[in-house]
């Protein structure tokens, strides 16, 4: 069991305020769980049973849920209780499509202003990626690419967009995290970012567009891979025109 925060004052103002911090928490480390698939697809998710692995009152799991549920991760069934959403080839291409719109340009700038120093952080990521991918750490490996991209952001100039980034991103990450099992594809990853790194030092605009825009891509040739192992993780649509599930 987890518990979050002391019980402490009684003071209406101070509770309200601790019950929202609470509930961040646990929003927290649900959307993790969520990414990591540690709480798959289809999953029953209980206010109580979650309340007292948190040791919290139910109120905080509410809004953590709530909260989950307005970006898409889980759903709430009248009458029936919450489930975590399936995966979903929809949001996925929408949540692909929103940070191409962002990190294309990202990339066009940071080549323009890249600068020595942001250029070193971006190596040092890039090697830090290839350590892990040999250990097989893909935990360790994911936190560095999402380093590696809020670099992208910082070296354009425009650091703070990568919470914008991320906020577009979590469903693309559901897919991610299942395929970064493999070692084959985290060195696929860091030869991706190498190219994107090689574009950005060259002030290659164009290249680092290009290099970019094939890298975001590559995450729909994966969901077609994982939708193909795990069918019971989906939600069944209607079939994406090639040209579409291709990006």
């Amino acid at each position: 069991m987890s518990t979050f925060v002391q019980r402490g004052s009684r003071n209406a103002h101070s509770d309200d305020g601790r019950e929202s911090s609470i509930a961040a928490q646990v929003h927290d480390v649900l959307m993790e769980r969520i990414l990591d698939m540690e709480l798959p697809p289809f999953q029953e998710l209980s206010e109580a049973r979650l309340a007292a692995e948190f040791g919290v009152s139910r109120t905080p799991v509410r809004e953590a849920l709530a909260r989950l549920a307005r970006r898409g991760l889980v759903e709430i069934l009248p009458q029936r209780g919450t489930v975590v959403s399936p995966l979903s080839h929809d949001r996925i291409a929408r949540s692909r499509f929103i940070r191409e719109a962002l990190e294309r340009p990202l990339a066009r700038l940071a080549a323009e202003k890249l600068t020595p120093e942001i250029a070193a952080l971006m190596t040092r990521e890039v090697a830090l990626q290839t350590t892990f991918a040999n250990l097989a750490d893909d935990q360790s490996f994911l936190q560095s690419d999402e380093r590696f991209h809020a670099l992208i952001a910082k070296a354009a100039g425009f650091e703070s967009i990568w919470d914008d980034v991320r906020e577009a991103k979590f469903h693309m990450d559901r897919i991610r995290r299942m395929s970064l099992l493999s070692q084959e594809h985290m060195f696929f990853i860091v030869r991706e970012h190498e190219e994107i790194l090689d574009r950005l030092k060259a002030r290659d605009a164009e290249g680092a567009d290009r290099t970019i825009t094939v890298h975001l891509t590559s995450v729909m040739h994966e969901l077609d891979v994982i939708r193909d192992r795990h069918p019971e993780y989906f939600i069944r649509e209607a079939a994406a025109p090639v040209g579409e599930r291709r990006g």
